[in-house]
């Protein structure tokens, strides 16, 4: 059996049984597994990101296709030949940018000086205009001065919804092999889903690819961060160079997976992308209506924490083992999802933590206390 002590994360993304845990939850893997946890504790972080790798990335097996996929191989080994001594942090980096591919994928607005000048395409914005007019007839640039937002329809049926000081610039005809736009400000994207279409967001240094999803970019000129927010779908943000092209990855800095509820803050000064939950996470599918009570009755809360991930679209890792045979008693309402989460650990001598936006469950063991509201 192989040392799992010296396991990077790719080491762990690739181990057959690692992978097998990951996407079975098999007993008898689960119980290999919660035991080594027990024994590592200080490798918890990097194997709750690995196995959540795993988990994305069969997800979005079927929106890669094999060109794309033959690519990403050839760039791992190319960059792990080039980087053999790179450590586990360095390989979680790398593995995030590796599936951008793989899941549908956003883009982040920064730094309105960009529109300033056209003259030379010495600027993501001119280079993007120059490779733009080559390919397409002409380009249509749309600014938003009106105090309120105003609604834009892109060729494709996309829409945007552009924050006033905004401005964002897209062909007035995208190409077969892709669809390109620029923007500056803040805007909520609602993007058609075309996945032999990508959809690519080019600012200054950063790059989003998306392939059907909606999220809001914040990145107003002078503001001090950069903030992408997840409604639908998945998205992968990551930087660009300095004196990058657009779409050019950064492959010094990691690149983001983000899932409904996840944010990426952006940091101009530090040039650090931080991925965490937004302030109050909302279910996936909102309602027009009142929000229903539900109500558990002596429930297993394995399957309590499982509702939770289900309508918010958010991980919790918990051990099982230790959880089996604990109930709750208990009506949710209006109640945010931190509340709801109090509740549980209260009535299971709980607590939880957020870990790079997913909620992580520690438990000694349930005593059967319910907690009755």
């Amino acid at each position: 059996m192989p040392d799992y002590t010296d396991y990077t994360f790719d080491d762990f993304v690739l181990d057959a049984r690692f992978r097998e845990w990951a996407l079975t939850d098999s007993p008898t893997e689960r119980e290999f597994w919660n035991n080594w946890l027990q024994a590592n504790p200080d490798k918890l972080d990097l194997v709750l990101a690995a196995r959540q790798f795993v988990i994305q990335m069969h997800q979005s097996h079927d929106e890669l296709t094999d060109e794309e996929l033959d690519t990403e191989l050839n760039r791992l080994q190319t960059t792990r030949q080039q980087s053999p001594d790179q450590d586990e942090q360095t390989d979680r980096r790398w593995f995030g940018g590796w599936l951008q591919v793989a899941a549908a994928l956003l883009v982040i607005g920064l730094g309105s000086w960009f529109f300033v000048s056209r003259q030379t395409a010495s600027t993501p914005l001119a280079v993007f205009h120059q490779n733009a007019e080559q390919q397409t007839e002409s380009l249509r640039e749309v600014t938003n001065e009106t105090g309120a937002s105003r609604l834009v329809r892109l060729p494709d049926g996309s829409r945007v919804t552009l924050r006033n000081g905004s401005r964002i610039s897209f062909p007035i005809a995208f190409t077969a092999r892709q669809r390109e736009v620029f923007l500056v400000g803040e805007a909520f994207f609602d993007v058609v889903r075309r996945p032999k279409q990508p959809f690519l967001v080019y600012t200054n240094q950063l790059t989003t690819k998306v392939l059907g999803t909606s999220f809001t970019v914040r990145a107003y000129e002078g503001d001090k961060e950069a903030k992408v927010i997840v409604r639908t779908g998945k998205v992968s943000v990551f930087t660009t160079p300095v004196a990058g092209k657009p779409g050019e990855s950064d492959k010094v800095q990691p690149a983001f997976i983000l899932t409904p509820n996840q944010q990426v803050t952006f940091n101009p000064e530090e040039k650090q992308l931080t991925r965490s939950l937004v302030a109050a996470p909302v279910p996936i599918v909102a309602s027009t209506a009142q929000p229903q009570t539900v109500v558990f009755d002596h429930t297993p809360v394995i399957k309590v924490f499982k509702s939770l991930e289900a309508a918010y679209g958010i991980m919790i890792n918990y051990d099982a083992d230790l959880l089996v045979g604990c109930e709750l008693t208990a009506e949710f309402g209006q109640e945010s999802l931190f509340e709801k989460l109090d509740l549980i650990c209260r009535a299971t001598e709980s607590r939880y933590e957020v870990i790079d936006a997913q909620i992580v469950i520690y438990s000694k063991g349930c005593r059967q206390v319910n907690e009755q509201r």
